[in-house]
C-alpha cells in the first residue's frame, strides 16, 4: 500500500510536467519563457478542459503521496512528529491547487479583477509557502532515517532554489518582466523533481522491505 502511495508521487510529477508540454503544444502562440503555468488553463484558453483536469489529476496523486509520507513518517521511532507534519501540509498543497483549478481559475492575461482571480493568487501564494514548509519539515524527519539521510541536504537545496526562483518569480511578475515564465518554471520544477526523487526512493525501500518481512514471518511461524 505505502509503495502505491509512493508511487503516485513519481506518477504525479511525470504528469504534470507533461501537461505544461502538451499545453504549449496545443497553442502555438503560448511561450515558455514569458508566460505563467497558470495561463494555460485560464478562463477561456482553448484547451482549458483537457489541461485542468490533467493538473487536478495531478493535484489529487500529490495528496495521495503527502498521505503514503503520512503513513511511512509515523512508521519511524525517531523524527516522525516533523515528518507527519511535512507529510500533513503536503495533502493541503494539492487540495490547493485542486482548488485553484476546479474554484478559482486564473484569468486571462495573469489578472485578478474578480473575486476568483484574486482568490488564484493567494492560493498560490498559500501553496508556495506551504511547498517550502512541507520540504523542510520533511527534511527534518529525513534526518532521523538512516536511509533517507543523504536526502534531508538535498531537501534544504531544494527549499533553498524554490524560495530563491519563487521570490525572482514574484518580482518578474509585478514588473511584467519577459523572463517570468522561465523563472516560475525553475520554482515549480524544482518541487516536482523533489517529489519525483523521494517517491522513488522510499517505493524501493518498500519494494525489498515487504518480502524481507514476509519471509522472517514465514521463518517465525516454522519456527513455532
Amino acid at each position: 500500500m505505502k509503495k502505491l502511495l509512493m508511487d503516485c508521487g513519481s506518477i504525479a510529477a511525470i504528469i504534470y510536467v507533461g501537461t505544461v508540454i502538451l499545453g504549449g503544444l496545443l497553442q502555438p502562440n503560448y511561450s515558455h519563457i514569458s508566460m505563467a503555468i497558470s495561463e494555460l488553463v485560464a478562463a477561456g484558453a482553448p484547451n482549458r478542459s483537457l489541461l485542468s483536469s490533467s493538473f487536478l489529476l495531478y493535484n489529487l496523486l500529490v495528496s495521495l503521496f503527502g498521505i503514503g509520507l503520512c503513513i511511512k513518517a509515523n512508521s519511524q521511532p525517531r523524527g516522525r512528529i516533523s515528518g507527519i507534519i511535512g507529510s500533513l501540509i503536503l495533502i493541503l498543497v494539492g487540495v490547493a491547487g485542486t482548488l485553484m483549478e476546479l474554484v478559482f481559475p486564473q484569468e486571462p492575461g495573469g489578472t485578478a479583477t474578480t473575486f476568483a482571480g484574486t482568490m488564484h493568487f493567494v492560493m498560490a501564494g498559500v501553496a508556495a509557502l506551504g511547498t517550502m514548509v512541507a520540504i523542510l519539515m520533511l527534511a527534518f524527519w529525513f534526518k532521523n532515517v538512516p536511509a533517507l539521510k543523504g536526502y534531508a541536504l538535498y531537501s534544504m537545496i531544494s527549499v533553498a532554489l524554490i524560495f530563491i526562483s519563487g521570490g525572482l518569480g514574484a518580482a518578474a511578475m509585478a514588473n511584467h518582466h519577459p523572463l517570468f515564465g522561465l523563472i516560475e518554471r525553475i520554482t515549480i520544477f524544482t518541487f516536482t523533481l523533489w517529489i519525483f526523487v523521494i517517491a522513488r526512493r522510499i517505493a524501493q525501500d518498500e519494494k525489498y522491505s515487504q518480502p524481507i518481512r514476509f519471509e522472517i514471518a514465514a521463518f517465525t511461524s516454522k519456527g513455532k
